[in-house]
């Protein structure tokens, strides 16, 4: 009997699927720091060295939970330390993807884990000027070398969260986004990526990119994370274990990202433990009265117009009357009793996807 094991907060829970029942679990690669790629990124940062002169240089780091970046990281500090730049060197960090609160102390502990030790300072606590009608970090605009890292992943609401998200949303500059937010976010990397020589580093499904921002964005196109699949009744997906499924907000994107996964009236199962709550006291309000404005907003609707077209259920520590209440769904304690539910209502002759991780974009071919 193929048994399947999920992240759950930080430990992890199982779930067994008989053999007979038709079932497929959507595989990605998980990245590795091998001697090639730490050659290939140490060549990338010293011809970055060699063009900075003495100018100032600028790491805008976005941590989404994955560790394999802030391996990146290390090694790309490393190689400026060993050229003698540290005094010339800062470091921004964000964590958009991530609850504020969790996500910056995942953040820290990490930074300390393999001892990545320069001049830091959070996105939202470096200073801010207008440069080109913007207002942004000042690390950001006056550095001669800039550096973005973070990882890329699908995301239900924004399509991919890369490069042009991570600088958009993670504090560097500030947007209002209360109207238009999407043509907003468009215009202001647009803007910066045209006007600021920007550099990037990303990893996706076990690769690694790195160049120029704007054609490293381009690269790592939607596309790129959509996988076609046939007609499944049922998917199961993983939240990501801690941070990434700290609270109902930072997982709840996973609904838009499977929406076309399953057939009409399938089944999307959601494994997030949301020890967390639901999220910020903001967007439990705009759950709660059905009105808002921003990106949790239109995250709310996109989930509020899925849950009207597909069955939705969740294993997590939230209490399954807050599940029922704010988003109109079943809890259930764990994966296996939601795949008894699964099977009562679409049979043994039930097809299964699963996703350990919501790292790839399944959609039913056409």
């Amino acid at each position: 009997m193929p048994e399947y094991w999920f992240k759950y907060g930080v430990t992890e829970v199982s779930m067994e699927i008989p053999g007979e029942i038709a079932q497929k679990n959507l595989e990605f690669k998980r990245g590795e720091m091998d001697e090639k790629l730490w050659e290939k990124i140490r060549d990338f940062v010293y011809d970055l060295i060699k063009d900075s002169g003495s100018g100032r240089i600028t790491i805008l780091y976005d941590h989404s939970g994955d560790e394999f970046s802030t391996i990146i990281l290390k090694h790309v500090v490393e190689c400026f330390i060993e050229e003698g730049g540290a005094e010339k060197l800062t470091l921004l960090t964000s964590h958009w993807r991530l609850d504020p609160t969790s996500g910056k102390d995942h953040l820290q502990k990490i930074l300390k884990k393999h001892g990545i030790r320069v001049r830091s300072l959070t996105a939202s606590e470096a200073e801010k000027s207008s440069y080109f009608g913007l207002s942004m970090a000042r690390e950001l605009a006056e550095a001669s070398t800039r550096i973005l890292i973070t990882t890329s992943e699908p995301h239900g609401l924004l399509g991919k969260a890369s490069l042009k998200e991570a600088l958009t949303l993670g504090g560097y500059v500030e947007i209002d986004l209360d109207e238009n937010p999407f043509e907003k976010l468009n215009e202001a990397w647009d803007e910066i990526s045209s006007r600021l020589p920007l550099h990037a580093i990303t990893a996706f499904n076990g690769e690694v990119y790195l160049g120029n921002a704007r054609e490293v964005d381009k690269e790592i196109s939607e596309e790129r994370f959509t996988i076609p699949v046939e007609d499944f009744d049922i998917v199961f997906v993983g939240g990501g274990g801690y941070p990434k499924d700290h609270t109902l907000q930072s997982v709840i994107h996973i609904l838009g990202l499977l929406e076309n996964a399953v057939i009409d009236e399938g089944l999307i199962a959601v494994i997030a433990e949301c020890k967390g709550g639901v999220g910020s006291s903001l967007f439990l309000k705009m759950l709660l009265q059905g009105n808002g404005s921003g990106l949790d907003w239109e995250l709310i609707k996109l989930a509020k117009k899925v849950v009207e077209n597909r069955r939705v259920v969740f294993t997590s520590a939230l209490p399954k009357s807050i599940l029922r209440n704010v988003l109109g769904v079943r809890g259930f304690d764990t994966p296996q009793d939601m795949l008894t539910y699964a099977l009562r209502i679409y049979s043994r002759e039930a097809r299964i996807l699963i996703l350990e991780e919501p790292r790839l974009k399944p959609v039913r071919s056409r």
